[in-house]
């Protein structure tokens, strides 16, 4: 559901605004202690300033971090008994993530001037306290913190944010049951040792932590039946979920979106003119392993992307009828994609807090802040980074949710499901990661309330990332951007576009090669061109006017981060096998060859593989037979279709599968498909309705199709080998990404001020193809 936004109250709307909260924000931390002694206006407004966060308050004073101890224990051990307690309930955040890391017994038990001592008295020292932050400190022992007894206030002494991953302490059985945890909204442990069952069981039947909205379990090691029993227990309660670097597979698909994702349909037709909308499959309803059969039906002109009103702005709802007007205000709309993300991070719900908590609105400060308390339907930020997802677990899951998700996050989900049997050819262990075929799934259609993605870079690039046992990283890499690129593009000709979501605002691509042999930087710099392409277009269609009766428009794509692979040539742990390194080879390399750790691809012995074989199922079509194939399914079914046994809400019923003509014809991918099916494993598992880029190879619409059968025509039939020229030419795809925003940036500041909106360089023939958004490299 949309947030609507808090309307002031009427004292709020008639008072005059006061200049000295106006300019506190903008004032030097060193001057609050002597702004608090002018009047008590001043004090009113200063001293929280003052006091909120004394820990970074300190350190903006000068404090140097070798002293972080000394200041700290004469803070709490003695100086807090020399303050009145109106001036202590002031201090309602302690923030230690960049505090006293430099000190070894800042830990310790023994010693009497730790923070475990201290921790056992914070509830009678800051009554007012939120916010405790210990990320980065391993040696710390939370448990301290449960160990101050119950208050009478309900929401006295207790705080809303708890923060302690990686800590190495284990939080005992009854952590989770006392008193002083209960009213938070926001919990990371993530990287703690020992199992989340305690707090699962404190979780069941809404006993404890009834308040809490934000959980992140990072690296605990969770499995999927005691993740089933943590969505059971939380059910929608929770509005973020991080579950990142855990042991999660698809089997959590459908208890997650039962307990956890229960909005209201956010999905409509009320945009079907510029988005298209979900229909049901014309014949059957759904299957038990594939879930709904939805398809997108498009109008004239949403599957083009290119609809004069993509870039508009939901506009409120109305209604005619007097009578449902009344309740209008009350109905399930998605946001209207205007607004900023809402972030779930631990900066961001500490900001919320505090702002909340310094609110001239007394009534504010007793409660959290709205936007980080409330949930009304469940989770809207997921991160599944890290677990063994396969893309089609990841396409079910927004297929299965009612469009509630905003940010999404799976950095490598597996192509094929486990257990997929590659061709003999190919090294053993053999994986492909990414999310080939599934750009419609991030759709307005599928995902109205998508604001940030994080996903694998081939949603954009088409291309996988492989691994395999003893191939070298720059072979895999040069393998994925060729002969396996060709055959996604060939199976799944759609990739992601910036106008297929213009309420897409941050993009994240992950595990993105160092180096490229030409499409992979192609198709990096191509989408650049695109999204440049989308801010032009939306400049151009806001209105020049000003008056209240112009539409509202998007913002499209402003932020997008690259997550690049270590690079091997710079890395040799990452590249070469140390111990297979030949000193004497290296040093009695020729002039033409120099040091290069491009030697692993001679140093290194090579698996004797056979030649890459062309098969049938790729030939053009003047070497194409008109004859039928002589192979199952074909020798046992007459048409296009076989009849395959299917489940849907414990019915179980034949349906029509579409296995192709039984002929090769001009379409490579459905050419290859055919030949898939002759694996009869390939003609069980996941049935599923052709979406648009099947569609676009060359499957009938609204067909049924074996989706593993069809996922395995990207596999090349053998690993083709590279030569070392092809290797040695690889180029760094950082470098010509810094190129290409070089080149564009110029042009761009060339063309006049006039022509820099719409795209247009110095020649009006060639746009500049430069964006003005936040850029993101990381390595």
């Amino acid at each position: 559901m949309a947030q609507q936004p808090q309307l002031p109250s009427y004292e709020e709307a008639i008072s005059r605004l006061d200049w000295v909260g106006l300019v506190a924000p903008y004032t030097s931390v060193s001057d609050y202690s002597r702004l608090c002694s002018v009047n008590r206006h001043f004090h009113t407004v200063f001293a929280p300033l003052l006091w909120h966060d004394p820990l970074n308050t300190v350190r903006l004073l000068g404090l140097r971090p070798s002293n972080d101890l000394d200041w700290y224990c004469h803070f709490v051990l003695h100086h807090v008994f020399r303050v009145r307690p109106v001036t202590l309930a002031l201090v309602t955040v302690l923030d230690f993530r960049n505090f006293a890391k430099a000190t070894a017994h800042f830990w310790s038990d023994n010693d009497s001037r730790s923070i475990p001592v201290t921790f056992k008295i914070l509830p009678r020292l800051f009554p007012a306290l939120r916010c405790i932050l210990l990320d980065g400190h391993t040696d710390a022992d939370p448990a301290a913190l449960a160990v101050g007894g119950p208050t009478p206030a309900p929401w006295a002494g207790r705080p809303w944010m708890l923060s302690i991953p990686d800590c190495a302490s284990q939080l005992p059985a009854t952590f989770f049951l006392s008193d002083y945890v209960q009213d938070l909204v926001y919990l990371d442990i993530s990287g703690l040792p020992g199992s989340l069952q305690s707090l699962v069981s404190a979780a069941e039947g809404a006993r404890h932590l009834p308040r809490l909205k934000v959980l992140k379990i990072q690296g605990r090691e969770l499995g999927d039946n005691l993740a089933a029993r943590l969505f059971e227990a939380f059910d929608a309660r929770l509005w973020s979920l991080d579950l990142s670097h855990n042991n999660l597979t698809d089997d959590v698909i459908e208890p997650l979106s039962w307990h956890c994702l229960q909005s209201p349909p956010l999905r409509s037709g009320r945009h079907f003119r510029t988005e298209g909308k979900l229909v049901s499959h014309p014949v059957i309803y759904g299957d038990s392993l594939y879930g709904p059969f939805k398809l997108i039906e498009e109008s004239e002109r949403s599957g083009a992307f290119d609809h004069p009103e993509r870039y508009f702005a939901d506009a409120p709802l109305y209604h005619a009828d007097p009578a449902r007007a009344v309740y209008q205000d009350q109905e399930d709309v998605r946001a209207d994609g205007r607004g900023p993300p809402k972030y779930d991070s631990a900066d961001y719900v500490k900001s919320a807090i505090i702002a909340g908590v310094l609110s001239t609105t007394p009534a504010l400060s007793d409660l959290p802040p709205s936007n980080v308390s409330s949930s009304a339907w469940g989770i809207t930020h997921l991160d599944l980074t890290g677990n063994r997802f396969t893309s089609f677990g990841l396409e079910k899951l927004i297929r299965t949710t009612p469009g509630q998700l905003e940010y999404l996050a799976c950095d490598a989900p597996l192509v094929h499901a486990p257990g997929f049997t590659w061709p003999s050819s190919w090294p053993e262990g053999t994986r492909l990661h990414g999310i080939p075929g599934s750009a419609h799934a991030f759709r307005p259609v599928f995902s109205p309330n998508l604001r940030a993605l994080r996903i694998h870079h081939s949603l954009v690039t088409q291309i996988p990332t492989l691994e395999a046992e003893g191939l070298s990283t720059m072979a895999r890499w040069w393998m994925a951007e060729t002969a396996v690129r060709e055959r996604v593009e060939m199976a799944y000709p759609q990739a992601f576009q910036p106008d297929m979501s213009p309420r897409l605002a941050s993009l994240t691509l992950t595990r993105i090669p160092r180096r490229s042999a030409g499409p992979l930087l192609g198709k990096l710099t191509q989408f650049l061109k695109l999204v440049a392409a989308q801010e032009q277009g939306i400049c151009e269609a806001t209105p020049d006017s000003s008056s209240r009766r112009s539409p509202t428009m998007l913002r499209g794509l402003r932020h997008i981060r690259l997550e690049f692979e270590v690079d091997p040539v710079e890395d040799a742990a990452g590249f070469l096998d140390v111990d297979a390194l030949d000193a004497e080879a290296l040093l009695s390399m020729g002039e033409g060859e120099g040091f290069s750790f491009f030697g692993d691809e001679f140093v290194r012995p090579k698996p004797k593989l056979p030649p890459r074989r062309v098969h049938d199922a790729t030939a053009t079509p003047t070497t194409i037979h008109m004859a039928r194939l002589q192979h199952a399914p074909f020798t046992t079914a007459a048409g296009e279709h076989v009849q395959h046994v299917m489940s849907w809400n414990g019915k179980t019923f034949e349906a029509p599968v579409w296995i192709g003509p039984g002929v090769l014809g001009p379409r490579p991918a459905v050419n290859a498909y055919m030949m898939a099916l002759r694996d009869p494993a390939l003609r069980q598992g996941i049935v599923g309705p052709a979406m648009p880029t099947h569609v676009q190879a060359g499957v009938p619409p609204d067909a049924l199709l074996f989706y593993g059968a069809w996922d395995a025509t990207i596999i090349p039939d053998a690993p083709p080998s590279p030569s070392r020229a092809e290797i040695h030419g690889m180029r760094d795809v950082i470098d010509g990404l810094k190129a290409f925003r070089a080149d564009t940036k110029a042009r761009y500041e060339e063309a006049p001020n006039d022509k820099r909106s719409s795209g247009l360089g110095v020649n009006a023939m060639e746009p500049h193809h430069f964006w003005t958004g936040k850029l993101e490299v990381a390595i």
